[in-house]
């Protein structure tokens, strides 16, 4: 892809979000999103980048995405890539909770911003995205069936889901082609992978930033540092 593209990535303000916003707006008009005006300043007060702006927006909520993109619009008139990176990890990897163990509440919440979420981003951003755009979900290896283990399973089941979602989104959208992936970033050192992830954050949003931006782009895959894998 050319350079000077309009970069939406949502949960910007730490992690994977962070590192892709601190990447890509070193080349791209990168508008990230927040759940707070507060977290918004304090993360474009650390880029200290012009490229970078921030919009305030709770995926959880359908009120919170539709105002935030209707504010996204007075910023840009179009979108090239949308990152769907929010998501939650309830109570952390320590909390390795078993499937008859888990509360529905739980369950519900975790859908609620990494399924759902992804569906109402993705809702109101489409229409701001023309032919040859890109959308990627940031998964994870937990929701993949191939080598699916015991455990968080909330968060599995909800990765599993958005998976699914990123097929379905990739068949829908093809008649305007916008491609859909989802990618597994590996296990990262952030507040949600821990210290003792194998990869930091720069090492994964390279790989990530690497596959987004190559000319020839699939639609409808999972993959882990630019390669596909297994469902």
């Amino acid at each position: 892809m050319n350079n000077n593209k309009n970069i939406l990535i949502t949960g910007g303000n730490r992690g994977i979000g962070k590192g892709l916003v601190k990447r890509l707006c070193l080349s791209h008009n990168v508008i990230f999103s927040v759940r707070t005006e507060q977290l918004g300043q304090k993360t474009l007060d650390s880029l200290n980048d012009k490229n970078a702006k921030f919009i305030v927006m709770d995926v959880d909520h359908l009120e919170s995405v539709k105002e935030a993109i209707s504010s996204l619009k007075s910023l840009v008139d179009h979108i090239d890539i949308l990152y769907n990176n929010a998501g939650i990890l309830i109570s952390g990897l320590d909390n390795n909770e078993t499937a008859l163990n888990t509360d529905e509440e739980s369950i519900i919440s975790t859908f609620n911003t990494n399924t759902l979420g992804v569906l109402r981003v993705t809702k109101f951003v489409e229409p701001l995205m023309k032919p040859g755009s890109r959308i990627i979900n940031i998964s994870s290896g937990m929701g993949q069936l191939e080598d699916m283990q015991d455990g968080h399973t909330a968060y599995r089941l909800s990765k599993t889901a958005l998976n699914a979602l990123t097929v379905i989104l990739s068949k829908e959208l093809a008649f305007k082609n916008i491609s859909v992936n989802t990618i597994c970033p590996g296990w990262v050192q952030t507040d949600m992978g821990g210290p003792s992830a194998t990869l930091t954050v720069d090492e994964s949003t390279r790989e990530i930033v690497k596959f987004s931006l190559k000319d020839k782009f699939p639609t409808g895959k999972y993959l882990r540092h630019g390669e596909v894998i297994p469902w």
